[in-house]
């Protein structure tokens, strides 16, 4: 008999505990979609930014924390979680070199917003082919980044765009320059696809046949010289003359360090220019044209429209 009490009684403790640990453990909406906008049209920037998200399906932020929520724990403690967006810069694969960072920025203030919208509506998104995913953007003010300038810089999940309190005093040349490293972020994913990978590795190619004894990505770029070859005769060995833009943004005493990252350096150079524009700056460049001539092909079978 008491035995039979005993199991009564551990079959009720452990029913409370099975009951107790799925209270604590069943986390509802602990999965919601963050990316979203909600309307506020009582604050004129965040119902600007809820109408372009209803136009185009992209949330804009001027914050990087989006959004709070009470959570519990395992262990039944109550706390706050905030969703913040991701900075992390990440295109698969090994990095080389120094991997791409935002080091600093700030916030802009809600004043900025509709001019960064309108330049958006007007300059940007009517270049953005139907497919291509752009998580959420942030504006901020100042911005600095190890790679990509103080434009614009691709993250995990938002695509960061710097100097928003500019953009009405922006020149010709600054919003061109602008212009193009926001495409750059927004389209670096889709033009490395690997839908394009014969022609990018005609492009590397270019840049690669000049150097045979390593790889032509990553070198001191005063070793050209005793390792290039295959230059016509009196061509210095630069990095322009076997066909990159420049150096590595993240050191400048290196050719670029990766191949993603001399798409990146073209991608914003060609959607920052047009190619009467490029072709001032770089015609009397053999192989620069060669390879823009490459990125140009990718950018069209995207249905970039491209001048």
């Amino acid at each position: 008999m008491n035995n039979k009490i005993y199991l009564f009684a551990f079959a009720l403790l452990a029913m409370a505990t099975s009951c107790r640990k799925e209270e604590q453990t069943v986390f509802p909406d602990y999965d919601k979609n963050w990316l979203v906008v909600e309307d506020d049209p009582n604050d004129a920037a965040i119902h600007a930014t809820y109408l372009f998200y209803k136009e185009t399906g992209i949330p804009v932020y001027i914050n990087d924390t989006i959004g709070s929520q009470q959570r519990r724990d395992v262990f039944g403690h109550e706390y706050t979680y905030y969703e913040v967006l991701s900075m992390n810069y990440s295109l698969g694969g090994v990095q080389a070199g120094a991997p791409p960072v935002v080091q600093s920025f700030s916030f802009c203030a809600k004043t900025d917003v509709p001019a960064a919208l309108t330049f958006l509506r007007e300059e940007i998104i009517p270049m953005l082919p139907a497919g291509v995913h752009i998580p959420s953007i942030l504006l901020v003010d100042t911005l600095n980044s190890n790679a990509f300038g103080k434009y614009a810089f691709k993250g995990f999940n938002t695509i960061v765009i710097g100097a928003v309190p500019q953009i009405p005093g922006m020149n010709e040349a600054s919003r061109a320059d602008y212009k193009g490293a926001i495409l750059r972020a927004f389209l670096t994913n889709a033009a490395l696809s690997d839908k394009y990978s014969s022609i990018l590795e005609k492009f590397y190619n270019t840049s690669r046949k000049f150097v045979a004894s390593r790889d032509a990505y990553g070198v001191y770029q005063y070793q050209l010289a005793s390792l290039v070859t295959g230059l016509p005769p009196g061509v210095t060995a630069t990095p322009q003359a076997i066909g990159f833009l420049g150096t590595d943004p993240r050191n400048p005493y290196y050719t670029p360090m990766a191949t993603w990252m001399d798409v990146c350096m073209y991608l914003e150079a060609a959607l920052g220019n047009s190619e009467e524009q490029f072709k001032q700056r770089y015609g009397t460049q053999n192989n620069i044209m060669i390879k823009y001539g490459y990125i140009r092909q990718i950018l069209a079978d995207m249905g970039v429209p491209v001048k």
